[in-house]
């Protein structure tokens, strides 16, 4: 009766190990305890940055005009032989220089924004121009205790951590998932923002969706930190299976 008894309650130790391990390693475990709709965090529009790349294609009913304004279509820019994105760079001060225009401060101004400024400009030499902003060196670096880490490129205007971590993979069982590193360059300084992925609180933090050139650090568990053979990180679970087998060997003799 004595050894039934162990035997059951080694069974259930596995079994709750395996519950507690899942926990830990799932996403936003609470969410069904959270109204998604208040929990959503409002999608801010990205704001132009010193050192952004913008392309901007303007299109006329001229076709000569057209050229002129967008000489990136036909040739290479300069940009490109430095290794950098085709496109105008928004200086230190927050400006850039277009053909026909001149200046044009854009720093903290939305690709819609720009849209409308740079028309306005245009209007006022050329009929009916149509004009289409986006930013091309939209990037996020992912680094710690993920699959593959790195640098990555956002081909919109959208990213939110999530997408980050699964450009680089998905971050390793081994990952603290309530302790994620944000780390966010405004207005020349650097701010660094803790976010737990096991709380859906977070999806309504301004740090959910990312800004380019942010940087995301996964950091690594005890595990990861005091072994990394696979042969360490199953020991455990070696260890409680050969227990389970030992016991069941004994109910089975008695």
């Amino acid at each position: 009766m004595i050894a039934r008894i162990h035997l059951l309650l080694v069974i259930a130790s596995v079994l709750l190990a395996g519950c507690v391990n899942t926990k830990k390693i799932t996403y936003f475990n609470d969410l069904e305890k959270i109204n998604g709709t208040e929990a959503a965090n409002r999608l801010q529009s990205l704001k132009v940055q010193p050192g952004d790349i913008l392309q901007i294609t303007i299109t006329t009913i001229d076709k000569d005009i057209s050229l002129i304004l967008n000489p990136t279509a036909v040739s290479s820019s300069p940009l490109t032989s430095n290794g950098m994105d085709p496109g105008y760079i928004v200086d230190s001060a927050g400006f850039i220089n277009l053909p026909l225009i001149g200046k044009v401060y854009v720093r903290e101004k939305t690709t819609s924004e720009i849209n409308d400024i740079v028309t306005q400009e245009l209007n006022k030499t050329i009929r009916n121009p149509y004009v289409s902003t986006r930013i091309t060196n939209f990037r996020v670096s992912v680094l710690g205790d993920v699959a593959r880490p790195g640098s990555y490129r956002v081909p919109g205007e959208r990213a939110s951590i999530l997408d980050a971590l699964s450009m680089a993979g998905d971050m390793n069982t081994t990952a603290i998932r309530n302790d994620i590193m944000v780390i966010r360059e405004i207005n020349g300084e650097k701010q660094y923002v803790s976010l737990n992925l096991n709380d859906g609180k977070t999806l309504a933090s301004p740090y959910y969706y990312l800004n380019n050139n942010d940087v995301i650090y996964v950091k690594p568990g005890s595990n990861k930190l005091f072994g990394t053979s696979k042969l360490v990180q199953l020991l455990p679970a070696a260890i409680g299976i050969l227990s389970l087998i030992t016991t069941i060997v004994i109910v089975s003799v008695k």
